[in-house]
């Protein structure tokens, strides 16, 4: 025998669904870009060489 009573959605239920729905999208989005973009920008980071700004200072460094 199948059951009469009626299942209902409470307005509390469908917000939290979503809420929790948006938050792990937005967790998956941002999981996603630290991982491919991240090493990337280490790496372009990593290959550039850091420059003096004032290359006429009066305070001279040796490069080695």
């Amino acid at each position: 025998m199948i059951s009469k009573s009626k299942k209902y959605f409470t307005l509390f239920g469908m917000l939290a669904a979503t809420a929790d729905r948006k938050t792990s999208s937005i967790n998956s989005l941002i999981e996603t870009l630290l991982s491919t973009q991240v090493p990337k920008i280490v790496n372009i980071l990593i290959s550039r060489q850091l420059k003096p700004a004032k290359l006429n200072s009066t305070n001279k460094i040796k490069l080695g």
